[in-house]
């Protein structure tokens, strides 16, 4: 009797990083609060360095935790400048009264 050699199985998906889980759970956090995304993205970075390095998946998790945490870094600093003229233009405005 000769015996049929059976086929390989699909090809077992590459695990998930789970660094750039956490980088988007920390930049969909920095939405309440802002510290938080500067946490999502050094994740990120580190994320994709991990990845790159251990043949893993979860590259496009780390890419939006990047894109969301610089997003929110850019709107926190442009809210915080607006606030600050905001502050200096009353206190301006104050002086001459």
């Amino acid at each position: 009797m000769t015996s049929v050699p059976t086929p390989p199985g699909p090809p077992t998906p590459a695990p998930i990083n789970i660094m750039a889980l956490a980088a988007f759970a920390l930049s969909v956090l920095g939405t309440f609060v802002p510290p938080a995304a500067l946490g999502g993205v050094v994740c990120g970075h580190l994320a994709r360095r991990q990845i790159r390095q251990r043949q893993e998946s979860g590259d496009g998790w780390a890419l939006a935790g990047l894109i969301l945490g610089y997003l929110l870094i850019l709107l926190s600093l442009a809210g915080l400048l607006l606030f600050g003229g905001f502050v200096a233009t009353m206190f301006g405005i104050m002086a001459f009264l």
